[in-house]
């Protein structure tokens, strides 16, 4: 388990309620079982009301196929069959959880799109389910849209219970160090999987009794059996990276002399970068360390998909761009673009497009505005920053291939510079207009302060995570969660 992935394991409560006997996890998986079943009716009943209005359209007029109605009941029936056992296989009913929820959404369009192909497999077997193309669309377009929807309400439904007190289990944290600290910041922004942290625990008496991140030092490891039975924790995350062997030796011994579960945060930052690879040689077991690296298939899929929906974007954004390219001339003069340095795949350095938001004479290369009050902003600027439309020139570099859709931001030469060995990893892959730090709650901070984002999406990059975070982007758009 990585680092990025094991500090978003879940948040304490300040008020916890005694609701042991009924887990929210498992509420929440039957939620999801349900939304995913009333998705399915949703979609075939809406087909079914709205196909025969359609066809009166003139542009649908050429199109007058209807179908009986017991072919959608028989068809739904069958997607159904099918969806449940595809939704078990890709993980959706595990309480599995991720950076944003971000992979939740991916295996969503995984499932969706095997579940389409094997009911049309099925529907084809079936003599009496004909479903003309425009409805088998309709229902596809639909269902998907509803699967999100449910989705995310169960996923809101989830944190709602959780931030209300309610928790599965409770831990404690052996480590009040930095990793322990930031552990702890994670876990109470992320309620998502009803973790309670119930304290800290740490050898160094002068931090007993203080607190750290919302949570109390309790006191040292020697005294976890106490700890472990007046707190009801039954699990212990031991954030000492920098601990020897022999400590994390003791530590683990210690909890398993008094049953409870344990886990470690990586000794190596950016072993997060990576990921294990087992292997078994005459019946011993190996581990080794896997560097990432994306496919030749893969990266000429992402490249098509850019290149592809770049272009679709730019026709549809045109004329938009159009009118705020008048506006600036009219209210902020020339130049209308603004254009900086930035460092790319490999460590290249290119030129990046965006609408000019900040005054003339401003500073090209100075801290980013992180609010509204900040004086270099102009009155026009602050709109764009808000809805993000300052990055439409930015599709430009996309189809130059500086740049790609989704990938980790680019950073100014300057910053590069004093990057450490981790953060250098960024450098290994094209950076994107969009990401999974620019749909997160941590915008407010440096991007190379928060790398978990970027190390996750290096290690997990696919065309459907892409997609995910994508159509995420365009709800915080729509949002107005953009640069402030």
């Amino acid at each position: 388990m990585t680092e990025a992935e094991f500090r978003e394991i879940g948040s304490r409560s300040p008020r916890p309620i005694p609701a042991t006997w009924l887990r929210v996890g498992t509420l929440v998986t039957v939620f999801q079982i349900f939304g995913d079943c009333a998705a399915t009716i949703l979609a075939y009943l809406t087909s079914f009301l709205l196909w025969p209005h359609l066809t009166h359209w003139d542009l649908l007029a050429t199109i007058q196929e209807s179908i009986p109605p017991r072919n959608y009941w028989i068809n739904g029936l069958v997607t159904l069959c099918i969806l449940f056992p595809v939704f078990r296989a890709t993980g959706l009913y595990e309480e599995h959880h991720s950076l944003l929820n971000i992979r939740e959404y991916r295996n969503i369009l995984r499932g969706w799109g095997m579940t389409m192909l094997l009911t049309v497999l099925a529907v084809t077997t079936i003599e009496q389910s004909f479903q003309s193309r425009g409805i088998f669309l309709m229902v596809w377009v639909l269902l998907l849209t509803y699967l999100f929807f449910f989705r995310f309400a169960a996923y809101r439904l989830g944190i709602r219970l959780r931030k209300a007190g309610w928790r599965d289990k409770k831990i404690l944290i052996y480590g009040a160090g930095d990793s322990g600290k930031v552990l702890s910041a994670k876990l109470r922004r992320s309620p998502k999987s009803g973790v309670d942290v119930a304290g800290f625990l740490d050898d160094d008496p002068a931090l007993h009794g203080r607190t750290l991140e919302g949570c109390e030092v309790l006191g040292s490891g020697a005294e976890m059996g106490r700890f472990l039975r007046e707190t009801g924790a039954t699990e212990v995350l031991i954030a000492l990276p920098r601990a020897g062997r022999n400590t994390v030796t003791r530590i683990v011994e210690t909890c398993q002399r008094n049953g409870v579960g344990y886990r470690v945060v990586p000794s190596l930052f950016d072993i997060a970068l990576t990921q294990i690879d087992f292997t078994e040689v005459g019946g011993i077991p190996l581990l080794g360390v896997h560097i990432h690296k994306i496919s030749p298939i893969a990266a000429f899929t992402k490249r098509s998909a850019d290149i592809l929906l770049t272009l679709t974007a730019g026709i549809c954004l045109a004329p938009l761009g159009l009118v705020i390219t008048a506006a600036i001339r009219l209210f902020d003069g020339k130049p209308v673009f603004f254009k900086q340095n930035r460092i790319g795949a490999g460590g290249c350095t290119f030129q990046i497009f965006k609408f000019r938001t900040m005054r003339r004479g401003s500073p090209s290369y100075a801290p980013t505005p992180q609010d509204e009050s900040d004086p270099r902003v102009t009155t026009l600027g602050h709109w764009l920053r808000r809805t993000s439309l300052d990055e439409i020139p930015q599709l430009w570099n996309v189809l130059l291939g500086e740049m790609s859709l989704v990938g980790p931001r680019p950073e100014m030469p300057f910053i590069v510079h004093h990057y450490n060995q981790a953060q250098r990893q960024r450098l290994n892959i094209k950076p994107g207009i969009t990401g999974l730090w620019q749909i997160s709650p941590d915008r407010a901070l440096a991007i190379h302060e928060n790398m978990d984002y970027d190390l996750y999406y290096i290690r997990n990059q696919s065309l459907l995570l892409d997609l995910a975070i994508l159509a995420k982007t365009v709800t915080a758009v729509l949002k107005g969660d953009g640069a402030f």
